[in-house]
């Protein structure tokens, strides 16, 4: 229940921004562009413009009490962020040699013509010469060396 309340506050934190920068594009184009590409300039335009923003900016400070309250009450918004899962662990290292071997492909039953995807093809054999000896073939997604694995190479 108490991750509502702090996604309830980010929720009213970011409408009251949205509303920040609808009122600076009411103010004129550069005021907006400059509001939403250069955040120190949304408190110049705050102060500057302080009748038209000062509904959106009291609505961006009622959501910050809420998350402030929130952090408060709960000791940090760590149990929001703890539903995050850890990808410290994950193994990204090159993919293993398929189980399967792959087909010679003789050179002189094949050639190179333009196709590069595996609707193109025939067989697996000929998507392996595609893909070993023709430039820019799409045939080989997960780059394990084996082309076309759901169509002709399973």
């Amino acid at each position: 229940m108490s991750d509502v309340v702090f996604y309830v506050g980010l929720g009213i934190f970011i409408i009251g921004g949205i509303g920040l920068l609808i009122s600076a594009f009411k103010t004129g184009i550069f005021w907006g562009l400059a509001v939403f590409f250069i955040a120190p300039v949304a408190l110049i335009y705050v102060i500057v413009h302080w009748q038209d923003a000062k509904g959106p900016f009291k609505l961006q400070l009622f959501g910050v009490l809420i998350i402030a309250i929130f952090a408060y009450t709960n000791g940090g918004v760590s149990s929001v962020t703890a539903a995050t899962p850890d990808l410290s662990n994950l193994n990204f290292s090159e993919p293993e040699t398929p189980s399967f071997s792959i087909p010679e492909v003789s050179s002189q039953q094949f050639r190179c013509d333009g196709r590069t995807y595996c609707s193109q093809m025939t067989s697996c054999a000929e998507a392996t010469y595609f893909l070993r000896n023709c430039p820019n073939t799409k045939m080989d997604g997960n780059h394990d060396g084996v082309p076309c694995e759901r169509q002709w190479c399973n």
